[in-house]
């Protein structure tokens, strides 16, 4: 129910964050830096990147939303091409980057902004496969 009939990793992620423990309790602390050896080429140790925070209602924050939200508050202008949250976004700048003439600020821009929505895109990945696994061991016989 909670995937909306959708096998989309877009709707899928949001639905088990809701019921999985482990994500919650894994993602919704810094899971970058030395404390723990993960490394990330695309979010900083330095301000320790949280995937999972509540808003006011309890709710998690669907970490696709948070991306886009963060690309927003760090726009260097109101271009909101660079944003990119969603599978359509990413082919779209990519294609920019091949095709365009843009400035060297908003190539890099839109570079950082697509490895930050492609390391969001696998760590779904991981996410949803640890929500199984702990889902598995939760209803084993």
């Amino acid at each position: 129910a909670g995937t909306k009939g959708s096998n989309s990793i877009k709707q899928v992620l949001p639905a088990v964050i809701e019921i999985s423990e482990f994500l919650q309790t894994t993602y919704s602390k810094p899971i970058y830096g030395a404390q723990n050896g993960i490394k990330s080429c695309n979010f900083s140790a330095d301000n320790g990147y949280i995937w999972l925070e509540k808003n006011a209602d309890g709710k998690y924050i669907d970490p696709y939303k948070k991306l886009k939200q963060d690309a927003k508050n760090a726009m260097i202008d109101d271009n909101d091409t660079s944003i990119i949250a969603d599978g359509g976004a990413a082919a779209t700048a990519y294609a920019r980057l091949q095709f365009e003439s843009i400035s060297d600020d908003a190539r890099a821009q839109i570079i950082s902004s697509l490895l930050r929505y492609c390391e969001l895109d696998t760590l779904a990945m991981v996410m949803v496969v640890q929500a199984w696994q702990e889902q598995c061991q939760l209803h084993a016989v």
